[in-house]
C-alpha cells in the first residue's frame, strides 16, 4: 500500500486517546522517536509496515490511519467546559482525542440511518444578552414542561444530541462537546461525577453548545451556569422554593430538582432570593459538614441510549460482522463498553 494514502493527524489522534507520548510510541514499535515525530508533522511519509506497527501497539485497525477526517482542537469547534482546576496539557490531549475519536464513530454509525437533531445557536446577544431568556427558549422548542427535569439526558437525545459518558480518568473536567457542520452535537460527559453535578455539567454544555461557538468569548462560563441554572431550575417555578434558605431546605429541593445543593444555593444568589452574606454563611456551612465533594442523597446517574442503540442496530439489525464493524466503523476493538457490544441487547 503505498503511504501516501496515509492521515498523519490520524496518528497523533490514535496515539493521545491512550495517553502515550511520541517515544513511548517509539519505544513499543522499536523505532527512533524523531520518526514517530516526523510521521505526525507530515514531514515524512510513514511505510506501511510501520502503520501496522502502530495500528497493533495502539489497537486500532489499519483502515483508520487512512481516515480523511478533520481534527478538532481546543478553542476551535471542540469546547472544553466544567473544568475544576487547570488540568495537565497531557489530559487535555486525551480527552479532546477521546472526542474527535466518538465524532469520527459517530460519523459512520449515522451513515446508515435517518437522523436530524433540533439544536440551533442562539447566541445571549439574540435574547438581549440574557443566557437565561436563551434557557427558556430552548425549553419552548424542545416541548420541555414546566417542573423539575426528570431525565435531562433524555431530553437531550430527544433533542438529537449524542451523549456518550466515560471515566475520563481525572475528577478535574466534568464535560466536553464538539458539535461540527452537518452532525449532531455530541456530548462527552465523566460518568465518574456525582448524577446531581453530570445534570449540570450536561446543561453546562448545552448553553455552550447553543450560545458559544469559541471557548475564547468572554464570559463563557458565566453565561453557560446562568443557562443550566434556568434550564434546570427555572427562576419563575422555583424562586418561592428558596426563600428562607437552610441547608436542610436545600437537601430537601435537591430530590424535587435533582441537582446539587451546592447548585441550588448558587442559583438562589443568583436571581437575588438570598443575600451574598447568606451564601457564604450556606457554603461555610457545607463546608464543615463535609458536603463539598460528597453530599448527602446522591442522585443516580441518568444513562444515556442512543450511542448504544446505534452500535446495537448495526451489529443485530443490519447483519454487519464484528470484523467489519471494529475495522471499518469503530476502527477500534479497545473503546471501553465498545469491547462488550457484541453482548449488548437493548429492549
Amino acid at each position: 500500500m503505498n503511504s501516501i494514502d496515509y492521515n498523519f493527524a490520524m496518528i497523533t489522534l490514535a496515539r493521545e486517546s491512550r495517553g502515550w507520548t511520541q517515544k513511548q510510541l517509539a519505544e513499543a514499535i522499536g523505532i527512533n522517536p524523531a520518526t514517530i515525530s516526523k510521521y505526525e508533522l507530515g514531514s515524512v511519509p510513514p511505510t506501511s509496515g510501520h502503520i501496522e506497527l502502530i495500528a497493533k501497539a495502539l489497537s486500532f485497525s489499519v483502515e483508520f490511519f487512512k481516515q480523511p477526517d478533520q481534527v478538532y482542537a481546543l478553542g476551535s469547534s471542540l469546547i472544553f467546559h466544567r473544568k475544576r482546576v487547570k488540568i495537565p496539557m497531557r489530559t487535555q490531549k486525551k480527552i479532546q482525542a477521546e472526542v474527535n475519536l466518538r465524532n469520527i464513530q459517530i460519523s459512520r454509525l449515522l451513515r446508515s440511518v435517518e437522523f436530524d437533531h433540533r439544536f440551533h445557536m442562539i447566541p445571549p446577544e439574540a435574547e438581549g444578552d440574557n443566557p437565561e431568556q436563551v434557557a427558556r427558549e430552548v425549553r419552548r422548542l424542545w416541548g420541555v414542561s414546566s417542573g423539575p427535569i426528570a431525565n435531562l439526558t433524555r431530553i437531550v437525545e430527544n433533542a438529537g444530541g449524542i451523549v456518550i459518558q466515560i471515566d475520563f480518568g481525572t475528577h478535574l473536567i466534568d464535560g466536553a462537546h464538539l458539535w461540527i457542520t452537518g452532525m449532531p452535537p455530541v456530548f462527552l460527559m465523566n460518568k465518574s461525577v456525582p448524577g446531581e453535578r453530570y445534570r449540570f455539567s450536561l446543561a453546562h454544555e448545552i448553553g455552550h453548545a447553543i450560545m458559544h461557538h469559541s471557548s475564547a468569548l468572554d464570559d463563557v462560563e458565566h453565561e453557560a451556569n446562568l443557562f443550566a441554572g434556568e434550564f434546570l431550575m427555572p427562576r419563575s417555578e422555583i424562586r418561592s422554593d428558596l426563600r428562607s434558605l437552610s441547608l436542610e431546605s436545600a437537601a430537601r429541593l435537591k430530590r424535587v430538582w435533582k441537582v446539587a445543593m451546592q447548585a441550588i444555593i448558587m442559583r438562589a444568589a443568583s436571581i437575588k432570593s438570598i443575600s451574598e452574606s447568606k451564601k457564604r454563611r450556606l457554603f461555610t456551612a457545607i463546608g464543615a459538614r463535609g458536603y463539598r465533594i460528597n453530599e448527602p442523597w446522591p442522585i443516580p446517574l441518568e444513562k444515556p441510549e442512543t450511542y448504544s442503540r446505534l452500535i446495537d442496530f448495526h451489529l443485530n439489525d443490519l447483519g454487519i460482522t464484528e470484523d467489519e464493524f471494529y475495522n471499518h466503523i469503530m476502527f477500534t476493538s479497545k473503546y471501553g463498553e465498545i469491547e462488550h457490544v457484541p453482548r449488548l441487547k437493548l429492549a
